[in-house]
């Protein structure tokens, strides 16, 4: 919104119809409201009664007390949502179908996807009892604002009032079951009351010389269309060619390319009444009953392409057969099924559509033909499910499998009007978590042996037997979907953690080796030293050094204190000391040192007998030569260290970086940017493409694990390699949130420029 836009809207001055039904609006709610906190103490109570244990018990005690606590900044809350979506009906919107691609739904944990579809299921169930009188009541609101009054954005509708509700209970520290408690309250003493009050604000409004005539001008529309009817043909050749018809006038649906954008206008104006008054045609109502029997968005996708008889090629213009729609399209596809499923398996590749496939039976039959709309429909769900396929699904097993849904959410999407018009229809979400649950599919899956893959296969079937647009159903089967993959998810992560836990315990093993190597190579390689000072170094204190890092960490005071000992034991050597009250507390604390790694008793023996040997003068005995090569060499003899073999766990080439390469700035950075969970598709040598999860980064090295979906590790790269393949695209990042959604609205923009250019 423009700052002009806000200014308008902040300025904007409710008629007087308006401010008094937001009095009206505000005292029932208020009412119902103190009724549903009436309730909350004796249901909590009884709850908390039958809780199986402590914890459940003391959950819902918090909770009551928080509610009663919280109940007037809930209300102050509630009635100010609902202000401000009154105020924003001064907002002016475009009727036009959007050019930009509008913000997605976010990615949300499972319990907010919950509460969405408590929420979504409350809504859906108003909305379907309430459609004639939020109808006449967005119409009659839409005569007296800027913007055009839909379901979506209408002050005292139902998704208004429950998302106010949402954000005014937001802010408590609420656990799952006690939300979904509170909502089912507000369901049952506020939203269950709305359609009284909802067929009170229409009179009110009537009343008030609000389109006081928009029910007679209904109804007399209805008639002229039952009148305006073809015979009924006999019941073998029966169309339903006006059986949209026969509903009321159509609500306009917020509807955009990705499904939902409150606020955007559908081919209903706010001049409704001066189109009463001029009198619509035919066609002007064949838009309508479109727009409401299959939603905002084919509306305007059929305005803008020109779905119908001025976009049909010339054969198929003098084509007089019967258009087929609505319910009997619903009917006739649904005995294709069995034909689908056959022709989605036989075909290698996705050149034959659902679309041929309805149009060589009804030329089969010879009796009739797809209505524009319909046939818009059909090729859109079409270039849909091949999108999401070849984006998509890397399995030409579930690729098929999802394939196969698209002839019962053609038959879904013929029934309910909201499918492609809201991003969080419970349709809507099965396809995205299927798409999700199916990316890390690569090679060839025993359907009957992997759980998901086979309640993948199962879904089309379940659909298929399911009224077309019960969302009780299609929610349930969303919420067992989604369980099944949870569990599957919780099953590899198990995994994972341990594979990383592998991963860390190795990487942190290798880096002390490295940081022990590095201490006493610093230290005495190129020097001429006592034997002794060498076999203390690669065979003894190197194991001291390596717990103390293991153990603490290169910052510790334990790991600087042994280096420390060892320089003070190289510095008495260099000085030749002989002094036993400097030399003693330095042997003394190297003794405790070595036993607190238990060092063997024997060696160390020798090994301090050396020590004070030398430190007391004695005589060195033995050429350097046979120190060198004899195994009697005396350990006083002094040898020039050129390397030393330490006797310590862990291999420090693992933590070299194979790539020595310049890797641009911005490519680390895109490295960088994969977070735990990310899915990527790698390319090996040979061109084969596999898919792989980010099961983790190893630190400090910075080496990447990448799993298979059932967690096994298959590939591990250092933060440089993962840039230079990110460059060379030998590595490519997978979306994997809202896929279908996102194929939607490529799909549709695909459509709309396809248009443009021709």
């Amino acid at each position: 919104m423009t700052d002009v836009d806000k200014l308008s809207v902040a300025l904007f001055r409710l008629p007087r119809p308006l401010l008094a039904l937001k009095g009206r609006v505000h005292t029932f709610l208020s009412s119902r409201l103190n009724n549903m906190f009436d309730q909350v103490d004796d249901t909590f109570f009884d709850l908390a009664d039958r809780a199986d244990n402590n914890r459940q018990q003391t959950m819902y005690f918090d909770a009551m007390r928080l509610i009663r606590m919280e109940r007037k900044n809930i209300e102050h809350n509630f009635f100010g949502v609902l202000t401000q979506s009154f105020q924003q009906l001064g907002q002016h919107q475009d009727p036009e179908l959007p050019t930009q691609e509008p913000e997605g739904l976010e990615v949300v944990e499972n319990e907010q996807l919950e509460e969405i579809i408590a929420l979504d299921t409350m809504v859906f169930r108003v909305s379907e009892l309430c459609k004639p009188e939020l109808e006449a009541l967005n119409t009659r609101l839409s005569s007296m604002v800027p913007a055009t009054v839909t379901m979506k954005n209408n002050p005292v509708g139902p998704d208004v009032i429950c998302e106010s509700f949402n954000e005014a209970v937001a802010h408590l520290e609420l656990k799952l079951p006690v939300k979904l408690v509170l909502f089912k309250l507000f369901d049952r003493q506020v939203m269950v009351s709305l359609k009284d009050f909802l067929v009170e604000g229409n009179k009110r409004l009537r009343d008030m010389g609000v389109l006081p005539d928009l029910e007679q001008l209904r109804k007399a529309r209805v008639e002229q269309r039952q009148q305006e009817k073809p015979p009924a043909p006999p019941p073998e050749q029966a169309s339903v060619a006006g059986t949209a018809h026969s509903s009321s006038s159509p609500a306009p649906v917020s509807a955009s390319a990705s499904g939902e954008t409150a606020g955007q206008p559908g081919p209903d104006s706010r001049a409704t009444d001066s189109r009463h008054q001029a009198g619509t045609g035919q066609p002007t109502n064949r838009r309508q009953d479109d727009g409401q029997r299959y939603g905002q968005l084919l509306s305007q996708l059929k305005n803008l392409l020109h779905w119908g008889a001025s976009g049909k090629s010339g054969s198929e213009a003098a084509d007089t057969r019967q258009r087929i729609e609505g319910d009997q399209l619903v009917s006739m596809v649904g005995d294709l099924q069995q034909d689908w499923s056959n022709a989605v398996s036989a075909e290698a590749d996705d050149s034959e559509g659902l679309l041929q496939l309805i149009d060589g039976h009804l030329e089969r039959q010879g009796e009739a033909s797809l209505g524009g709309t319909e046939r818009g429909l059909v090729d859109l769900l079409d270039r849909l499910f091949v999108k999401v396929n070849h984006q998509t699904i890397a399995c030409a097993q579930l690729a098929t499998e999802l394939r196969k849904l698209e002839l019962p959410i053609l038959q879904l999407a013929l029934k309910d009007n909201t499918f492609l018009d809201r991003e969080k229809h419970p349709a809507r979400r099965l396809l995205n978590e299927i798409a999700e649950a199916s990316i890390g599919y690569t090679e060839k899956v025993d359907v009957d042996e992997d759980p998901v893959a086979r309640a993948i296969s199962s879904v089309a079937d379940e659909l298929a037997g399911q009224p077309p647009g019960d969302h009780a159903a299609l929610t349930q089967l969303l919420l067992n979907f989604i369980d099944l993959v949870e569990k599957e998810r919780r099953r590899v992560a198990v995994l994972e953690q341990r594979l990383m836990e592998e991963a860390t315990a190795t990487e942190k093993v290798n880096h002390a080796h490295q940081a022990v190597v590095k201490v006493l190579m610093e230290r005495v390689k190129g020097k001429t030293l006592p034997r002794f000072v060498v076999s203390f170094a690669e065979d003894a204190w190197c194991k001291v050094l390596f717990l103390n890092h293991v153990r603490s960490g290169q910052d510790s005071e334990e790991w600087h204190g042994s280096i420390r000992l060892l320089d003070r034991l190289l510095e008495l050597v260099a000085q030749g000391q002989t002094d036993a009250g400097v030399v003693a507390p330095v042997l003394a604390t190297i003794k405790d040192s070595l036993e607190n790694v238990s060092y063997d008793d024997y060696d160390m023996g020798r090994l301090l007998g050396a020590m004070e040997q030398y430190f007391r003068g004695e005589p060195v005995t033995g050429s350097e030569e046979s120190l060198r090569h004899g195994v009697s060499a005396s350990p006083l003899q002094s040898v020039l260290v050129d390397a030393l073999r330490t006797n310590i766990p862990g291999n420090p080439a693992g933590l070299e970086d194979d790539s020595a390469e310049h890797v641009d700035e911005q490519y680390l950075r895109r490295a960088d940017s994969l977070t735990r969970g990310a899915w990527v598709e790698m390319t090996d040598e040979g061109a084969d493409k596999r898919r792989c999860k980010l099961a983790g980064v190893v630190l400090p090295s910075g080496k990447f694990i990448f799993v298979n979906r059932q967690g096994a590790k298959v590939s591990e790269k250092h933060r440089n390699r993962v840039a230079m393949d990110l460059q060379t695209e030998k590595l490519r990042p997978l979306e994997k949130t809202r896929l279908f959604d996102r194929a939607l609205e490529g799909v549709v923009g695909e459509m709309c420029q396809s248009k443009s250019v021709h």
